[in-house]
Parts: C-alpha cells; sequence; structure tokens
C-alpha cells in the first residue's frame, strides 16, 4: 500500500479507531451549538424590548397629542393616521348616508338666508306652488314666428330665418 501526500498531511489513523481522527471534535459542535442558542436569546431579548420601548413612547406620544391635540399640529378630526389618498371604508354607507342627507333637505322646512327672507320648503310643496301660481313668463322676447329649427352637430338650435 502506498502512502500519498494526502494521508502524510493527515497522519496515519490510529489502530482500533471507530471513526476517523480527521473528523470534527464532538465537543466543538457542542459549545457552537450552546453558542447560538445564547446569541438567539440576546437577539429575542433585544428585538423584544426594542419593541416594548417604542411601543411605550408611541403610547405617550398619543396620550400627549389627545390632550393637546393643538400642540401636536393636529386637529381632533385629524387623527386618522393613513396616508392619503383616504379610501372609503364602506361606500355604500357613505352614499346612504348622502342620500338620507339630500331627503331631509327636500322634505324640510329651512332658511336659507334669514336675514333676505329666503326658505327652503318641501320639493312636493314646491311643486304644488308651481301648479297653483305658474312659473313666470319673460315680457317682450320675440314672439317665435321668425325662428327656425335646425339640426347641428351640437344638437337642435333655433336660428333666424
Amino acid at each position: 500500500m502506498s502512502i500519498s501526500q494526502h494521508d502524510l498531511e493527515y497522519g496515519p489513523t490510529p489502530p482500533g479507531a471507530q471513526h476517523e481522527h480527521t473528523d470534527i471534535d464532538v465537543s466543538i459542535g457542542y459549545k457552537f451549538a450552546t453558542w447560538l442558542f445564547v446569541a438567539m436569546l440576546m437577539s429575542a431579548g433585544i428585538v423584544y424590548g426594542s419593541f416594548w420601548f417604542f411601543n411605550g413612547q408611541q403610547k405617550a406620544a398619543d396620550a400627549t397629542a389627545l390632550k393637546y391635540p393643538l400642540a401636536a399640529g393636529r386637529l381632533p378630526e385629524q387623527q386618522d393616521r393613513r396616508p392619503l389618498p383616504r379610501l372609503q371604508n364602506q361606500p355604500f354607507k357613505d352614499l346612504y348616508e348622502l342620500r338620507e342627507g339630500e331627503m331631509k333637505r327636500l322634505e324640510s322646512y329651512a332658511w336659507q338666508d334669514k336675514g333676505e327672507g329666503v326658505t327652503r320648503i318641501p320639493i312636493e310643496r314646491a311643486m304644488e306652488l308651481v301648479l297653483e301660481k305658474g312659473l313666470p313668463a319673460r315680457t317682450g322676447g320675440a314672439d317665435g314666428t321668425n325662428t327656425v329649427v335646425q339640426d347641428s352637430s351640437a344638437g337642435r338650435t333655433s336660428v333666424p330665418r
């Protein structure tokens, strides 16, 4: 049996060895695993501690902003932290509330301009008054005998003859 240069580098295997003597020492593997576990525990502690610290600071800042909203530079209705543009969360509810407000305005009496004496009346009552009194007509306008209705690209128009 010839000995190669490679075998001389590591030396001969002792007689009766159950493994190659060039394998890793088991105690080194255990030491590495132990230090890896310690490093993981320290990393988890640092991450959790940082989270706890910054969460406490955020809660304190929120409490201050709620107590003094003008000092924080925000009005109470501007507490929403979502970035712009703010999208509707419930568009059907918003549309329902809009239509409900419009219907309340159409069906109620209210002052539009109290100083001028202008009021708002329900739409049904306004239609009744128009039927009773009629619409105002212009005076001094053309009698309509010298006009022709013609079609154009913008729709129907009236032009003089």
